[in-house]
């Protein structure tokens, strides 16, 4: 089905509306400043018009405005530094708008390189629903897993089991961890994470990877969480060091393409393959989609007792939340196992086995 039609204004509306929704007044009010200068043929009209024939889809105002945060975050731009608080500045409701056009004047080569960047928050709050879910087919199946992750960004969430997690009755993960997940984040009850789990092996693609061992990866990854967010920021930061640590291969290429090389010879005997994305499906082009898939469904036909198959996904559901959903093969089974805010938040864990 084709994607409607949208406009730049349309993105940036619909990006403001959802960033005072979530909870980033400084980005909603930046938003509405780039709006009117926008409407206004200014500098945010000349660059932002013609990049993206589908502008929300690519969420051309997310990268517009990363450029930005990226600038401040390296010490660049300091007439937004100091009201950033991911730099150390305080907002109190100051207008932002000239100060933000100011920037993008004077870096504009800078911006136009940004606005062809696809989005990456590779938002590692999304690890505690995950995890849950990982926790449950080990439960179910007994066998070690192969976990393919597409759309990996920079792998963060392809080492959730470095992470730890405790419900308030159950734990998951490694104890030692400086990446720390407590039962706030599930509403009751939450789910059991007892029990063993196996990886055998772990892999990721993306169309573009980000190396997070590198300080440019590093500034890149920050640079996509919002400026007063620092509670996101304080995670994304103890996932760096963890990944520096913990390496993870991420292939690049595209999705479809990699995951039908990869799946080519799965499910192997004696292990669970586990196939996972979040908040990617809808960045994915239609040919991409339409071969993640067939590779899906070509390796579910292979799909036996003792050689299971799963899709694991965290995708939009409402404005408020996401569905994670998970399809089980053999049996072609498809469940709902949790709503949960998008940053990761207020898991409503509906399995109940």
């Amino acid at each position: 089905m084709a994607e409607p039609t949208t406009t730049v204004e349309q993105a940036i509306e619909a990006q403001a509306a959802s960033a005072a929704h979530i909870g980033s007044p400084l980005y909603a009010h930046v938003l509405e400043g780039l709006l009117t200068d926008l409407r206004m043929g200014g500098i945010t009209a000349e660059l932002l018009e013609g990049v993206s024939e589908r502008p929300v889809h690519d969420a051309l105002p997310l990268r517009y405005l990363a450029s930005a945060h990226r600038l401040a975050l390296a010490g660049d731009a300091p007439e937004l530094a100091r009201y950033y608080p991911s730099c150390g500045g305080t907002w109190r409701g100051e207008n932002l708008a000239r100060e933000f056009i100011a920037v993008v004047h004077r870096h504009r080569h800078e911006f136009t390189a940004g606005l062809q960047r696809n989005v990456q928050t590779n938002e590692v709050g999304r690890a505690p629903v995950l995890a849950s879910a990982f926790a449950l087919i080990a439960r179910r199946q007994g066998l070690p897993l192969d976990v393919y992750e597409i759309g990996s960004s920079a792998g963060l969430l392809s080492r959730w089991d470095q992470y730890h997690y405790d419900t308030g009755h159950s734990q998951l993960g490694d104890p030692t961890s400086t990446l720390r997940f407590d039962a706030a984040w599930w509403t009751h009850p939450a789910p059991p994470l007892r029990g063993e789990i196996r990886i055998a092996q772990r892999r990721g693609s993306d169309i573009a990877p980000i190396d997070p061992s590198t300080p440019q990866g590093r500034l890149t990854m920050m640079s996509f969480v919002w400026p007063d967010h620092l509670e996101r920021l304080a995670r994304l930061k103890a996932a760096l060091d963890i990944a520096a640590r913990f390496p993870v291969t991420i292939d690049q290429a595209d999705a479809g393409d990699w995951l039908n090389h990869r799946l080519a010879t799965a499910p192997r005997p004696g292990v669970a393959t586990i196939v996972f994305h979040s908040i990617v499906w809808q960045y994915l082009p239609q040919p991409t989609r339409d071969r993640v898939r067939g590779a899906l469904y070509a390796a579910a036909a292979r799909a036996r007792q003792g050689a299971p198959l799963f899709w694991l996904r965290m995708e939009p559901a409402t404005a408020a939340f996401a569905d994670v959903r998970l399809t089980t093969w053999p049996s072609g089974s498809e469940e709902v196992l949790a709503q949960v805010g998008y940053h990761g938040a207020d898991i409503r864990w509906l399995q109940r086995d």
